[in-house]
């Protein structure tokens, strides 16, 4: 499909601007400013490590290394997955 469309933007006339889709597309892509990092969309909550190495957190609990045993760490909590932060 998206190949499809691409092929058609040589194609179709622009409505607004002189030329074809695909040339008023190439003209804008060369102004466009550079894409920064991806966005990291995180909730983050502090949780004490159990002495049994088990963070828990929405019910459900987490085993983290043991050596984060009766010590605070970070739940990152992301839609699709939880990570745990520790010592930066």
């Amino acid at each position: 499909m998206e190949e499809q469309c691409i092929t058609q933007w040589s194609q179709i006339v622009h409505g607004g601007f002189p030329g074809s889709v695909a040339d008023v597309h190439a003209g804008e892509v060369r102004s466009l400013m550079a894409l920064g990092r991806p966005f990291d969309g995180f909730v983050e909550q502090t949780k004490r490590v159990s002495p049994t190495c088990l963070v828990h957190f929405d019910r459900n609990r987490y085993s983290v290394p043991a050596s984060f045993a009766n010590r605070p760490v970070s739940l990152r909590i992301y839609p699709e997955r939880i990570a745990v932060v520790a010592e930066g």
